[in-house]
């Protein structure tokens, strides 16, 4: 469990920084564009996901189960088929979309309501391109445990994204609009970090071969997982498009649509999403021990019963903490927080709005990580399908009555199916013991404690505006680790008490 614990950290700490240089970016991206061009940004944003999860979502994450599979054997061989079978598969896919893209433009006409949006698809392209390279070497120094390469690489990636941005923003050098700028940015970004995800590749050891061997298998394996995200990623991108219409067909123009979506999607949500972060980090670490145990589950392939719960509980349950740790803060001081960061007040409200769906978006990300790793990936695929059906229903009807708050009611009705129906999956398998539930409802009523505290010491401070936020959320959040220490939440005593007890040892 100590090197669990240390890679935990590590990738925690490179995540955590990598995430805090993207949300820098998105702040000077906000203060740069109009909320309009920012809505522009996302909708292009949404479509080159969908592309960049049909190219090699799925692959990577079967690879690295299979690479974790092989590496426990010392097979290099097998380990080198499948990466020669993973570059090859992403490759073709990758010529093929790559194709559609330039040859087809009228196509693009049909998805965007901006000639913005199409002109940065295609600058978009390079990124696509080498992305897929990196995320196959990636998912094989995944598998192999080289949780500090991947995690640095990734830091260097946004860092050297930043700089671009920056650069073309502040000079002149090329006679670009700042959307196309900021998407240059990124195909350049990922050239240089595949560039360097191949060098550590090869100064780790790592080889290809014939990939006759595991092509079949990858393929086969790699489609449930690539339809599921690719579905996650087309739900993503259905929003970005349908999401103005439906305002505009109530009223909006075209600009105020662009403007709202921009708002929600460029603003509220990447704070939504921050604890993503560190759900992303635990599953990075914990996933291809779960694998190790059992990469099959359905067809008996199985060695301990006991660790692989152990290891889910202990997944869940820290998904739990990090999911709500933000919970008050956001909830109590959603608009002086947003007023600050990206000086709009409205992404404040919609954030204290929609804070409580991060826990039920947390639960569902890690549970739908859980399934992939133990072979129920096309159960996974189902759930999602099943939960993104009422987004989309959402966003149909909802904004006729309460405009832009149907996406975070749409989330928030897609987030609690996937998150209940992964949970059954694994308890109709006798691999859930629930007492995440206890600290479920602890976690929450610390939130409501602390969330209270926070709100009324800011209405009391509110006319000393800044230093009332800084010293309401610096309370706010000490309020609650205090309470996760003094309820013993996260087994803080536990690991403090074994650390000392192996100090004097």
């Amino acid at each position: 469990m100590s090197k669990l614990l240390k890679a935990m950290f590590c990738v925690t700490f490179f995540s955590i920084a990598t995430r805090a240089m993207g949300f820098i970016l998105k702040i000077y991206l906000s203060r740069r564009m109009s909320t309009e061009l920012l809505g522009s940004y996302q909708v292009a944003m949404s479509i080159f996901a969908v592309l960049m999860t049909f190219v090699s979502s799925g692959i990577p994450v079967v690879l690295s189960r299979n690479v974790s599979y092989y590496f426990g054997k010392n097979d290099k061989r097998a380990i080198g088929s499948i990466v020669s079978s993973g570059l090859i598969l992403t490759g073709i896919i990758c010529t093929v979309v790559s194709v559609i893209v330039i040859f087809f433009p009228d196509l693009l006409n049909l998805l965007f309501t901006s000639n913005a949006s199409s002109e940065m698809l295609l600058i978009l392209l390079p990124a696509l391109i080498f992305s897929s390279i990196y995320e196959v070497l990636r998912g094989a120094l995944w598998g192999e445990k080289q949780f500090f390469a991947i995690s640095f690489t990734e830091f260097i990636e946004q860092i050297t994204r930043i700089i671009i941005i920056v650069l073309l923003f502040e000079t002149t050098f090329l006679n670009m609009s700042l959307t196309n700028k900021t998407a240059l940015s990124l195909s350049l970004a990922c050239i240089i970090s595949s560039v360097i995800v191949v060098a550590i590749y090869i100064k780790k050891g790592g080889n290809i071969a014939s990939p006759k061997y595991e092509f079949k298998n990858l393929l086969k394996s790699s489609s449930p997982v690539t339809a599921v995200r690719t579905v996650s990623s087309a739900v993503s991108s259905i929003i970005a498009v349908l999401i103005p219409i439906r305002l505009m067909d109530f009223g909006y123009t075209s600009a105020e649509a662009l403007s709202e979506f921009g708002i929600i999607m460029g603003m509220t949500f990447p704070l939504l999403m921050v604890p993503s972060t560190l759900i992303s980090s635990l599953a990075v670490t914990m996933i291809p021990s779960i694998s190790e145990q059992s990469n099959d589950i359905d067809n008996g392939e199985l060695k301990n019963t006991k660790i692989l719960k152990a290891k889910i509980n202990l997944a869940l349950k820290t998904t739990t903490v990090f999911s709500t740790l933000l919970l008050p803060l956001f909830a109590a001081l959603g608009v002086p927080i947003c007023k600050f960061i990206f000086n709009n007040s409205e992404a404040g409200i919609y954030l204290a709005a929609g804070a409580l769906i991060m826990l039920p978006m947390g639960i569902s990300q890690i549970t739908s990580s859980i399934l992939n790793a133990i072979g129920l990936e096309l159960k996974s695929l189902k759930n999602y399908a099943l939960s993104a059906v009422l987004l989309i229903l959402s966003i149909l009807v909802l904004p006729r009555f309460i405009g832009t708050y149907a996406l975070l009611v749409g989330y928030a009705l897609m987030s609690v199916t996937s998150a209940s129906l992964n949970l059954l999956m694994l308890a109709k398998r006798k691999l859930v013991y629930f007492t995440f539930v206890k600290t479920l409802a602890v976690m929450l009523l610390v939130s409501l404690i602390c969330g209270v505290v926070g709100f009324s010491l800011y209405s009391i401070l509110a006319k000393f505006d800044m230093i009332a936020l800084f010293i309401s959320a610096t309370v706010t959040m000490i309020s609650v680790l205090l309470l996760i220490y003094i309820f013993n939440i996260a087994d803080i005593k536990i690991v403090v008490f074994r650390r000392k007890k192996q100090t004097k040892a």
